[in-house]
Order: structure tokens, then sequence, then C-alpha cells
């Protein structure tokens, strides 16, 4: 579970970077085109990974965006709110408190109700063995990209 947990916040922080910063135009260029490119990196480490015909691959990767979209957006939401609280200048009641406490609580189970949508589409076009591989990859894509982050650095 905190490996799906660290997994899901590693694959998310380019997202909450870009709508963070969105009312800066400087800024917004520049993290969209890291946005792309982490996209494109991830996208080539999939087709790496699982061996798919290129139609299969067109398909899988529109389902495949539709489903970190639908992730992100329930996550930014409810994020959203929790900085809004967090930021509030004026006295913030219990019952707000336990209201988004609730909210960040259920948001696993959300994403796992959102992924076990997807799954019953990926399966319509990968074969069993690809599904493996996908989730094996999209596990180890988070570790993987901090690997390269660290060799980058030295």
């Amino acid at each position: 579970m905190k490996r799906f947990l660290l997994i899901s916040f590693l694959v998310l922080i380019p997202f909450l970077g870009i709508n963070a910063q969105e009312n800066n135009p400087n800024r917004k260029g520049r993290c969209s085109e890291m946005m792309i490119k982490y996209m494109e990196t991830k996208k080539q480490y999939l087709k790496q990974c699982i061996p798919l015909s290129d139609s299969d691959a067109e398909k899988f990767f529109v389902i495949y965006n539709e489903l970190e979209k639908a992730k992100f957006n329930i996550m930014f939401a409810i994020h959203k709110e929790a900085r809004e609280i967090k930021k509030s200048t004026e006295p913030v009641s219990d019952e707000v408190y336990a209201e988004i406490a609730n909210k960040l609580a259920e948001l696993p189970s959300k994403i796992a109700a959102i992924e076990s949508e997807y799954y019953e589409k990926f399966k319509q076009i990968l074969t069993p063995k690809q599904m493996f591989m996908f989730f094996n990859c999209e596990h180890n894509f988070g570790k993987q990209m901090l690997k390269r982050e660290q060799n980058q650095n030295k």
C-alpha cells in the first residue's frame, strides 16, 4: 500500500506543479513543456515494456491518457480544497477539517475505483500477459525515474 501511494504521488508531482503555477504566465509554458516531456518519457517506457502492435498501442494510450486525467482530476480537486483550508487566514471549524480529512482518507479508494473501471477497458485491448506487464511497468516507472535522476545528478 505504501509503495502504491508513493508511486501514485511520484506520478502526480508534475500534474500538481502545473496547476499550482497556472496563474503565472511565465512559468506555465515551462511546466507544460516539462509535463509533455514527462508523459512522452512514460509513454516510451510503457511501449518498451509492453509489446504492442501500433494499432493496439494507439488504442491503449487513448484509454491510458483518459485514466491518468480522471485520476488527476479527482486528486487535484481534493488537494485544492485541502490547500485552501491550509492557507485560510480565518479560523477553520473542526467540521471542515473532518470533512476534508474524510475526503483525503477516501481518495485511495476513489482512485482504486477509477483504476478498476479502466482495468475493464484495458482487458478489451491487452492480453493477460500484456496486462501483467503493464501493471509491472507502471509499478516500476517511478523507481526508474528516480534512478535516472540520481544518475544525472552525479
